[in-house]
């Protein structure tokens, strides 16, 4: 277990990011963990691991759990992340926002709630989500331990949503307290692939770029085809019932 002490709300001037919560790599349960029955909790410990390894067979078997056990946040968590390891990503979207609709207290709600806001350009939604507060101490008062999972989740978002607000030396400070704490973490290389490309992602985001402008444009060209479309028909619908009338 290990400890950081402060209180201070990072600002571009600051130097260093201090923390004034313990940070744990031992189990943590949520609250409504603790309220299972013992087979039950064991058996999240084996949806943990098919979560990752073979998620379409947890699909199932989650969506019973969440069934009887509607209040257990962790099992919409993970049928999210079933669902997009499987491919089902609109599936993962509209579950994750679910998620956080009815968990709007739970950590990791909030986290895959924010990635999806910020995967879908709505950066802006960030700040209601952590209601104002980049600083787990902050956000939740009341505790004083958070598992290392839950601080890479939150200083991910935090980190990313600096990034695309152009708080540049604040992204920075928070990947270094990523780095520091679990690198090896596919959150902390996904804000490092963000904050530093190599050369490799610097070109793919070049050419995305250039892909979505022309798919913008293609949109854009058939929208104005379809209004074109729209105008002759309804000019003909026009003509049709002027020489209609006339009959009368």
């Amino acid at each position: 277990m290990s400890q950081r002490k402060n209180d201070i709300t990072p600002k571009e001037s600051d130097e260093i990011i201090h923390l004034n919560y313990q940070i744990t790599y031992e189990a943590l349960p949520h609250k409504s963990i603790k309220k299972l029955p013992y087979k039950v909790k064991k058996q999240i410990e084996e949806l943990h691991v098919l979560t990752q390894s073979q998620p379409q067979q947890v699909i199932a078997p989650l969506l019973e759990l969440i069934e009887k056990y509607p209040n257990v946040p962790i099992f919409h968590n993970f049928l999210a992340v079933a669902y997009n390891a499987t491919g089902q990503e609109e599936k993962a979207e509209s579950f994750l926002v679910a998620a956080y609709q009815k968990h709007t207290d739970y950590l990791f709600a909030k986290t895959n709630y924010a990635l999806h806001c910020l995967r879908n350009k709505k950066a802006d939604k960030i700040p209601e989500i952590f209601n104002n507060k980049f600083d787990l101490k902050l956000l939740y008062p009341r505790r004083n331990i958070f598992h290392i999972t839950e601080f890479v989740a939150f200083n991910s978002v935090v980190a990313l949503y600096h990034h695309k607000q152009g708080h540049c030396q604040i992204a920075e400070k928070y990947y270094q307290l990523l780095k520091d704490s679990d690198p090896k973490n596919q959150l902390t290389k996904m804000v490092k692939r963000q904050l530093h490309p190599n050369f490799f992602q610097r070109l793919l985001d070049k050419l995305a770029v250039k892909l979505e402008k022309k798919i913008e444009k293609l949109d854009e060209k058939e929208a104005e085809k379809k209004a074109e479309e729209a105008a002759e028909e309804a000019v003909k619908k026009a003509k049709k019932s002027s020489e209609y009338f006339k009959n009368f």
